[in-house]
């Protein structure tokens, strides 16, 4: 649940990146402006490692399963032996 929250945040915090940058165009403001680029470039950065800390965790659950599974088919296999 934790590592949805991060990607969700992650995915949020992306979005207002880039409304962020479209701000500092003549497309959603008044003219171009470098410094409004330049920090949302900065909060990408930030927004894009809390998508990956997400996906590490995912996958370290799954990987954890899996682990736990194949130890008790080889658990399995001793018992019957």
């Amino acid at each position: 649940m934790l590592f949805r929250i991060l990607q969700g945040v992650g995915i949020a915090a992306l979005l207002g990146c880039a409304v962020l940058a479209l701000q500092g165009t003549p497309l959603l403001g008044p003219e171009w402006s470098r410094a409004r680029i330049l920090y949302a470039g900065a909060g990408a950065v930030s927004a894009l490692s809390l998508l990956a800390m997400g996906r590490i965790g995912l996958m370290l659950r799954r990987m954890e399963t899996a682990q736990a599974a194949l130890l008790s088919r080889i658990e399995g296999r001793k018992g019957g032996e």
